[in-house]
């Protein structure tokens, strides 16, 4: 590489030498009333010396300014990371002129205990209206709502905002709006996400139209809400190869659980059971021969159970309904597998961290509070 360089230059230098002894001669420059011979290569030199100049200026004062923007963006960075919150949150206070630093900024002040204070409408991209609302999804879902709708109102391509949005819609209970944006949704997200986005609408699908949607929920990736939804269909040719199906997503326990909790068991389901049943957890099993009356698998299944739940297989025999209607509302089934909040009942939608399709089966769900 230094080889090539010294032979550019060296090449540079001779063309240089050629062209000024071609280029002797002068010609009469004037200005106003000056007037001067130069040669003409040395008026082409000067010429470009002088481009060059002025090139280097306008473009050199912006990459300091970038130098430095980044610099304070890495101390920040740095900073932050490595647990000094006010130097990170000094460094990010002198950039907040860009929107996009805005969310590190908050997080510095949060870490500090402190109020963030900003003024919305220097803001044109929806960035820090996103933010804020994801601090108030919990709490004050109204206010919530109300800034993603101005952070949309900014800029649509924002799509996180429009995926919270999709959440808040739906724990509102308007199934509708949030149907209509979680599809368009799925039509601009990056094709990696594609997948896990059309979960979002197959499951949105399942819980707001039903059995009205069955067509649409073929077409679409199976999740638990849209599994227990196909389920339900006329054709048990249908139904037999959706029982398979959810043990090949390996998504059955949750699958069995919620139809147990809304009674909408089908024989399909309990053949495909008997025959995975390896793959199918003690506190499932348990749940399911006591809703479907099976009580003697109950025995074989003894062994299994945790010391709890053995003693209220052995009162089953004596007082069947009310003691697995006790059973069923003192366990907590259900864990979100991103924030850990627990749920006796299955929902597409956690509404700790409103993510979409993360609760699972807990670990230790047999267990009664």
């Amino acid at each position: 590489m230094i080889f090539l360089k010294v032979v550019f230059f060296v090449l540079a230098v001779i063309f240089s030498l050629l062209f000024a002894y071609f280029n002797l001669s002068s010609v009469e420059v004037s200005f106003f009333k000056w007037k001067y011979q130069l040669p003409i290569f040395l008026l082409v030199f000067i010429s470009f010396v002088v481009g060059f100049v002025f090139s280097y200026l306008t473009t050199g004062i912006k990459l300091f300014e970038w130098r430095r923007y980044g610099e304070r963006l890495r101390k920040g960075l740095k900073s932050l990371w490595t647990g000094y919150p006010d130097k990170a949150r000094g460094e990010f206070a002198k950039l907040l002129d860009g929107e996009e630093v805005v969310p590190l900024y908050m997080d510095a002040m949060n870490r500090l205990g402190r109020e963030v204070s900003l003024y919305l409408q220097k803001y044109s991209q929806g960035i820090v209206e996103t933010e804020i609302a994801k601090k108030l999804l919990r709490k004050e879902t109204d206010r919530a709502k109300d800034l993603l709708e101005k952070a949309l109102g900014k800029n649509w391509n924002n799509l996180t905002a429009r995926r919270l949005l999709v959440g808040i819609y739906f724990v509102s209970g308007e199934g509708k709006k949030a149907l209509d944006l979680q599809r368009k949704v799925v039509s601009d997200a990056e094709k990696p996400l594609r997948e896990k986005e059309n979960k979002v609408l197959s499951s949105l699908l399942a819980e707001i139209e039903g059995a009205e949607a069955i067509e649409e929920l073929r077409k679409l990736p199976l999740t638990v809400s849209s599994a227990c939804v196909l389920l339900s269909e006329e054709e048990e040719k249908s139904r037999k190869k959706v029982a398979g199906r959810i043990f090949e997503e390996n998504i059955h326990n949750e699958v069995i659980l919620s139809l147990i909790q809304k009674g909408a068991l089908t024989p399909e389901v309990v053949r495909e059971v008997e025959e995975n049943r390896e793959k199918v957890e003690s506190i499932v099993l348990f749940l399911l021969y006591s809703e479907v009356g099976m009580y003697e698998r109950l025995e074989s299944l003894r062994e299994e159970l945790p010391e709890n739940l053995k003693s209220v297989a052995d009162k089953l025999s004596s007082d069947k309904d009310e003691c697995y209607k006790n059973l069923i509302s003192l366990l907590k089934l259900f864990e979100c597998s991103n924030c850990g909040k627990e749920y006796y009942s299955y929902s597409p939608l956690c509404v700790n961290c409103f993510e979409w399709n993360t609760l699972k089966l807990k670990e230790g769900a047999g267990y009664v509070d």
